[in-house]
């Protein structure tokens, strides 16, 4: 029997109702029934990895941004408080990109973004690297945060659509993905950048000859790029979201692509039980009686038609979702609306008043506290977490020489910039054991909401220590804070991007998402010049600011009213 809904599921579940001016759908609930008996296969492992891609992207051109931000400063000579223009115009692609890439997910499907995000970040991060000055860089990087911003709020959401009910909380292991996006920029890095740098402190440094590693790092991480695009979008696709296809009434298409991940899973449906239909009683009519529940009165495919399909036998090696032999690869239903005119797309993309409707239901009572807050946490950690991170390396330079224990580094022309590089690289590992972590805490007693709040606290107090430690040029004191700092905000930005997805509802998850992210964004912008300018009173302050935004959110997201960890949606 399926278990009775807790109170949580019932309030949230009434605010979605409230909150779209119409009843939750019975075949909503059944869809996420179908999913959850479909069980988690070969499928939905290929779905973790190629949206994992995308997560990937975007934290290692952020990454990328922090690693040749000193180099490019001193290629360009540019003032420390103009150099936070660099990260603000990535930060602004970034807000465009995901607010853009979200609204269109929700209008036109989730693979509209999923197909092309990763194009446009290739092709702007290869102009990138042949950029002739400042302000033409900056462009570029405008450019690659529009690609880049898509793929966070539309990935998270297809991965979260497509898995079932109980394996919600390996929504965070994408974060392992962003993790590594990071580790392997800060590998790069240090392989490539200090021996195709100007030496340290070298002010008579020919840069056009001497200084081009970020450029080579730049065209090593757009190629990388175009691999993930050919693995996207080449060798392994996947299906438009199941949920997407049943807000847009279109359910016969559900159906056929709930066959092929079952299909593709190998043929047979996990955990079927009686909850879905009694099989001491499931004949082939049964049978499509019960896939008729998702198929809409108007669809050209009737009852009959499938329930004389021989691939919906009650046998006990069949499954009752196996694909239907009358349907080709890549087969489409008859009731498969045409494709509209690319004018008739360019006017609904630019309608502001359709996509301002698109907001109402996120400001409804039910959920309009949960609206605010989720966009206020995404801004103060974002802001508290870029004011840092952005800088890293150059925190990091400007704790004075290496330590002369290490001979081999001292000796090198390269020697404070590779001790930088190498401890960057140390601080983007610690990462990644935090977004393990995370996909144990959201299920713990804890919830959601206080693993992220501890997580965020945690965050705060490793950043005082890096403060700290930073003033004693004692290096191992630094980089183990910065590590602590690392496995903590990598664990409190797995359980942040798992939550907001969750408890938005599919039909406006594309757009809540990208907004949530947009707004992060934006707080992305503002970071690195506020930063700019009070490194020139001390290196520290920016980082206890940062320690004070980190706090306020970590009580922002006590205050959030809906715990996500046993609602379905």
């Amino acid at each position: 029997m399926n278990e009775p809904a807790t109170q949580n599921e019932i309030d949230y579940g009434t605010a979605l109702e409230r909150a779209s001016d119409e009843p939750v759908d019975d075949s909503e609930v059944e869809l996420n029934r179908m999913i959850s008996s479909i069980g988690f296969g070969k499928f939905h492992r290929r779905i973790l990895g190629l949206c994992g891609l995308g997560w990937l992207a975007d934290n290692m051109f952020m990454q990328c941004v922090a690693c040749i931000l000193p180099r490019v400063q001193q290629h360009f000579s540019v003032s420390n408080g103009r150099i936070g223009l660099m990260s603000s115009s990535m930060f602004l692609g970034l807000t465009g990109g995901a607010l853009m890439w979200g609204l269109l997910s929700d209008r036109y499907g989730r693979l509209v973004a999923y197909r092309w995000t990763l194009v446009v970040s290739a092709a702007f991060a290869m102009l990138a690297s042949f950029a002739p000055t400042f302000g033409v860089f900056c462009a570029c990087l405008f450019g690659l945060g529009t690609g880049v911003g898509g793929n966070m709020p539309v990935d998270g959401a297809i991965f979260l659509e497509f898995i079932p009910r109980e394996k919600r909380h390996l929504l965070t292991l994408l974060s392992v993905f962003f993790s590594f996006g990071s580790v392997l920029t800060s590998a790069l890095a240090l392989a490539i950048l200090p021996p195709f740098s100007c030496p340290d402190d070298d002010q008579v440094c020919d840069v056009s000859k001497l200084n081009n590693g970020w450029r080579y790092l730049m065209v090593t991480l757009s190629l990388i790029t175009m691999v993930m695009v050919v693995l996207r979008n080449g060798w392994f696709s996947i299906y438009e979201s199941p949920k997407f296809l049943l807000q847009q009434n279109r359910r016969s298409d559900v159906i056929i692509v709930l066959k092929k991940i079952v299909r593709f899973n190998g043929g047979t449906a996990k955990g079927m039980t009686p909850s879905l239909y009694d099989r001491d009683h499931s004949d082939s009519q049964d049978v499509a009686n019960f896939e008729s529940s998702l198929i809409s009165p108007q669809t050209n495919t009737s009852s009959a038609d499938i329930a004389r399909s021989p691939s919906l036998s009650s046998s006990d090696d069949m499954s009752w979702l196996e694909w239907p032999e009358d349907i080709d690869e890549p087969g489409r239903p008859a009731n498969q609306p045409q494709t509209k005119p690319i004018e008739s797309r360019i006017r609904s993309a630019l309608d502001f008043r359709s996509h301002m409707r698109a907001l109402e239901p996120l400001f409804t009572p039910e959920l309009r506290r949960t609206t605010i807050l989720i966009w206020l946490i995404w801004s103060l950690v974002a802001m508290g977490f870029t004011m840092f991170n952005v800088f890293l390396p150059k925190f990091l330079e400007s704790r004075g020489t290496p330590d002369t224990q290490q001979p081999l580094l001292a000796t090198s022309p390269h020697s404070k910039q590779t001790a930088v590089y190498r401890d960057a690289l140390i601080y983007a590992i610690s990462g990644i054991p935090g977004s393990i972590l995370g996909a144990w805490m959201v299920d713990t007693r804890l919830g959601r909401i206080y693993s992220m709040a501890t997580s965020t606290f945690f965050a705060g107090l490793a950043l005082i220590a890096f403060a700290m430690t930073a003033k004693t040029h004692i290096a191992w004191l630094t980089t183990l804070s910065s590590s602590v700092f690392g496995l903590t905000s990598s664990l409190m930005y797995a359980i942040i991007y798992a939550y907001t997805p969750e408890v938005f509802h599919p039909s406006v998850r594309g757009t809540a998402c990208g907004i949530a992210s947009a707004m992060g964004r934006v707080a992305g912008i503002i970071a690195p010049l506020i930063a700019g300018v009070l490194l020139e009173v001390s290196t520290t302050l920016p980082m206890y600011l940062s320690v004070a935004l980190l706090w306020l959110s970590a009580a922002s997201m006590v205050a959030l009213p809906i715990e996500t960890r046993d609602i379905a949606t």
